[in-house]
């Protein structure tokens, strides 16, 4: 070889040798070795081989095979050498064959099979792919990672079209990541793909791949503005669609429905007559000329699917037959055909006239005879599509008489066993993990098994569930869905599922149950009132404003609230008053579903007092003054049902507690000027200066049993019956008030006699208020152990013996003052039907209970004056003071008027106004006393 060598230079010639080289290539790192050679014919015989390398194999190991050459390429550097020989820097020169060859590799490499379009729309619609498990994610990053997406888009200028379009292949088997996609449109892929599409000399395999390109390139957002600037559009369509390659069509179609996801795209569709276009080649009208091809009608449906989300597409799609053309692709022998045409009809379902039509085209009988297919994905498409169509009553009425509720169960009841199936499994695992006397080798194989548990299709039965849902929207198909055998118990079984979207669909769905009053019933008896409960935690907003209507129509009878009580419902409803949805921001609909349920649980006393000392009145107070209306209004409706049913909670915001408010054991009075606590909050607080709080409780308070025993007892004896009662005559009135004034002594006595009104000052009860409250160790009183009080104290119990003995007949009052002698006074006004004056209205007394007891001050009406002992026993305002001051020099002194100013009970009680002269007498003496240090 040398002496060929020299011989070859003294001529002054190159000769090439011709060296037997018959090895066999066990590794593809081999390979690699001679790619780096600066000949030519050896770097590409060397891709040729490495390229065969991965493409020999059969069906069965051809993955392992693809993982070992990836190993060798992403491992052991083999990638950078293929980048290189893209590139004008490589070893053997820039050279089209070697490039070529190179772009396959990267292309086979990066996952071949996953950049078919139809396996990328199955990835997208939820399916699993398995091509992901084999590698290709670690080869695109590295190739990315590396600058491999630079070269590959440079290769879409080639002016060899067959490199060019290898290039564009190579750019779909990597755009798979949002970041890769992201890179192919700043480095200008987008323009590139579009101008390959264009160019006249490209066959249409060239322009296949471009479309195939652009169809994974603008699953990204900025690359769907950058189409529309460069008004692509038309491009797809000229380009695309209106070949005659079906593959150019199938992508170009597919390219189109990611694009018009863009407003901008969506636009130009409708301008450039692209729904006329892709409803042409569904090939499904009868006057069609085309050949029906189920790749193109898989994409054109999903084309139409998206663009159906726009009221104006969905308004053409209708108008240009496309309803019907979509309806016969139902009936095409491929799967996945049925499953867009499924998902475009499903879309086109918003609209009330695309309902109607695709009803009266025999879509709702289509749907439900597609819930019997064997393939998963048509089923939940199936079941999207029916979960639009049964919309009202007429629609409803179809459903059932398709044979639709069976069907739907049937779905329902496969898919519940399926997730059984998977408990069951999983449980197992777990259960073989948490064993203390497992190998270290038998739980690896249990652990690996548990991973490998896969839940059952989440789209599926997200699917189902909104089918149900919708139905059980109906009232006549809810009927029959109560007829089939455990379908609303099946329905209740995945409101436990684990995922939160299934679970909380399946809460919408049983949620409509409720609503019936045979439904109930069934509920309570599965004991669903903790689920519900459950779901109103979840993020979605739907989910919880359907688990606040269910606690709210389970709040239309006693029993239900009863549940709903033992279940401890009431703290989760009044948490859903600050509900929010799952991106913080306040859910009004949620809210204002709780504040009804709350207003329903009302109406029970004990679920009342509960929901207002877990803090629902001072929330739904709080929502009266907010600025959205709807809730406004149903907080105001709320808080007038607890006050309704808790007097206690009515004392402390009204100062009042009226006729037709029955008191009861547990009834307390916090007093003014403190936000609501509960009795039991109360009852824990340590002894203070507070002012007490007064509690009537007959049941655990002996002393004031034995004062209702005697109070009922005098009362019996003046004559007092439930027909007494029950009459208006005069008779009958007589003993009414002959009791109050019994009432009232015996209180009287009771609670350390009268006083003269002058005299009030000097009856002091404080003493015995700390008595009681060292009695019981708290600032609860029970009114029983007093042996003196005050007005506050004798009308609270006046109510309390009057609600029992003559129910409906007295009212407690509280004064506004806030200051002085008098804060927290109050009195008691009672009536008796059948007293009236001459023109027939009601006379009302204000009961003496201080001073001259037992006497009744009336109050007047429009022809009656009032007492005026009444008034002045009410004390329902603060007297005013006006201060005058009078200087007297020459005596060196300030004399001080009050005007208008009247002791009640013996206390000067002052006003606003007299503050404010109080501080101007402060004023003057100031400024007077520094003259008189001047003059000094």
């Amino acid at each position: 070889l040398k002496m060929a060598e020299d011989e070859a230079k003294q001529e002054g010639s190159s000769r090439m040798a011709q060296l037997p080289l018959p090895v066999t290539v066990e590794q593809p790192g081999t390979l690699i070795m001679l790619l780096q050679s600066p000949e030519q014919p050896v770097t590409l015989s060397a891709a040729k081989a490495l390229y065969q390398f991965a493409k020999d194999g059969g069906e069965g190991n051809e993955p392992e095979i693809i993982m070992h050459l990836r190993g060798a390429l992403g491992d052991g550097g083999g990638i950078p050498v293929v980048i290189k020989l893209l590139t004008k820097e490589a070893w053997c020169g820039a050279d089209f064959e070697v490039q070529a060859v190179c772009l396959n590799i990267l292309s086979r490499c990066a996952g071949e099979a996953v950049a078919d379009g139809r396996l990328i729309l199955r990835k997208r619609n939820g399916e699993s792919c398995q091509a992901d498990k084999n590698g290709e994610e670690k080869c695109r990053l590295k190739t990315v990672e590396l600058g491999g997406l630079k070269p590959m888009v440079e290769h879409l200028k080639s002016e060899e079209l067959d490199v060019a379009g290898k290039a564009a292949y190579c750019i779909a088997c990597h755009a798979l990541d949002s970041p890769v996609r992201l890179g192919i449109h700043i480095l200008g892929g987008v323009a590139l793909l579009l101008q390959l599409m264009s160019n006249k000399n490209a066959d249409d395999g060239v322009v296949n791949q471009a479309a195939l390109a652009l169809s994974t390139v603008l699953q990204h957002v900025e690359a769907k503005d950058e189409l529309y600037r460069l008004k692509g559009m038309k491009v797809l369509i000229d380009q695309g669609l209106m070949s005659d390659s079906v593959d150019v069509q199938e992508n170009a179609a597919r390219a189109l429905a990611y694009a018009i996801e863009q407003e901008g795209n969506l636009k130009d569709l409708r301008r450039l007559e692209g729904i006329d276009k892709l409803i042409e080649m569904l090939a499904a009208l009868p006057d069609t000329d085309r050949v029906p091809n189920d790749k193109v009608r898989q994409s054109v449906s999903f084309a139409l699917s998206l663009s159906a989300f726009d009221s104006e597409c969905r308004t053409e799609i209708r108008m240009k037959e496309g309803l019907r053309a979509l309806s016969n692709c139902l009936a095409s022998e491929e799967a996945r055909v049925q499953e867009e045409a499924l998902m475009a009809l499903a879309n086109c379902a918003f609209d009330i006239p695309c309902k109607q039509t695709i009803g009266a085209l025999g879509g709702m009988k289509n749907g439900i005879g597609l819930l019997s297919n064997g393939e998963l994905s048509v089923v939940a498409n199936a079941c999207v599509a029916l979960s639009r169509l049964v919309f009202d009553f007429m629609s409803g009425l179809d459903f059932v008489e398709e044979g639709g509720v069976g069907q739907l169960a049937s779905v329902l009841s496969n898919y519940c066993k399926l997730y059984d199936q998977f408990v069951e499994s999983k449980q197992k695992h777990v259960e073989d993990l948490s064993k203390e006397d497992l190998d270290q080798e038998a739980k690896k194989a249990a652990q690996d098994a548990l991973e490998k548990l896969e839940i059952p299709d989440l789209r599926l039965g997200r699917a189902i569930l909104e089918n149900c849902k919708s139905c059980a929207e109906q009232g006549n198909v809810r009927e029959e869905m109560r007829k089939e055998e455990n379908f609303f118990g099946n329905m209740f079984r995945m409101i436990k599922h684990e995922d939160e979207i299934v679970s909380g669909m399946a809460c919408q769905a049983l949620a409509n149950a409720a609503f019936d009053v045979e439904g109930r019933p069934m509920l309570l008896e599965m004991n669903a009132i903790p689920e519900f409960v459950k779901c109103l935690t979840y993020k979605d907003v739907d989910t919880q404003l359907s688990a606040a209507r269910a606690i709210g129509n389970f709040a239309m009878d006693s029993y239900g609230r009863q549940k709903l009580f033992e279940s401890k419902a009431m703290a989760p409803l009044v948490a859903q008053l600050e509900a929010k949805d799952e991106n913080g921001k306040d859910a009004i609909e949620p809210r204002r579903a709780a504040i009804l349920a709350i207003g329903k649980c009302a109406s029970d006393r004990s679920s009342a007092v509960e929901l207002c000392d877990i803090g629902a009145l001072s929330k739904l107070l709080s929502l009266m003054d907010t600025h959205w209306k709807q809730l406004g209004q149903a907080a105001e409706d709320a808080v007038e049902r607890l006050l309704q049913k808790s007097q206690s909670a009515k004392l402390w915001l009204r100062g009042e507690v009226d006729f037709e408010d029955r008191t009861s054991d547990g009834w307390f009075d916090m007093g003014v000027g403190r936000p609501y606590t509960s009795l039991t909050d109360l009852q824990k607080e340590t002894i203070n200066t507070n002012r007490e709080v007064l509690l009537a409780d007959a049941s655990q308070d002996n002393r004031l049993k034995q004062l209702v025993e005697e109070v009922k007892g005098e009362c019996a004896s003046l004559g007092l019956t439930q027909i007494i009662l029950d009459k208006r005559d005069i008779a009958s009135t007589d003993i009414k008030k002959k009791c109050v004034v019994k009432i009232a002594e015996i209180l009287s006595q009771r609670l350390g006699g009268s006083i003269l009104y002058d005299k009030y000052m000097d009856f002091g009860y404080s003493t015995e208020i700390q008595r009681c409250k060292q009695l019981r160790k708290s600032n609860v009183v029970w009114v029983g152990d007093l042996k003196k009080a005050g007005c506050r104290h004798r009308a609270f119990l006046f109510k309390y013996l009057c609600d029992l003995v003559l129910p409906y007949l007295c009212r407690l009052e509280r004064t506004k003052i806030e200051r002085g002698a008098h804060v927290g006074h109050a009195w008691n006004v009672v009536k008796f039907f059948g007293d009236v004056d001459q023109e027939g209205q009601q006379k009302t007394y204000t009961v003496d209970l201080m001073h001259n007891v037992g006497s009744l001050y009336e109050n007047g009406t429009d022809f009656n004056p009032a007492d005026e002992w009444a008034a002045k026993y009410q004390v329902k305002e603060e007297r005013n003071a006006t201060i005058f001051l009078t200087s007297h020099p020459e005596e060196g002194c300030v004399s001080l008027h009050f005007a208008g100013m009247k002791l009640n009970h013996g206390f000067l009680v002052f006003s606003s106004r007299s503050l404010i002269a109080l501080k101007s007498l402060f004023v003057y003496l100031m400024e007077l006393f520094i003259v008189t240090i001047h003059q000094a």
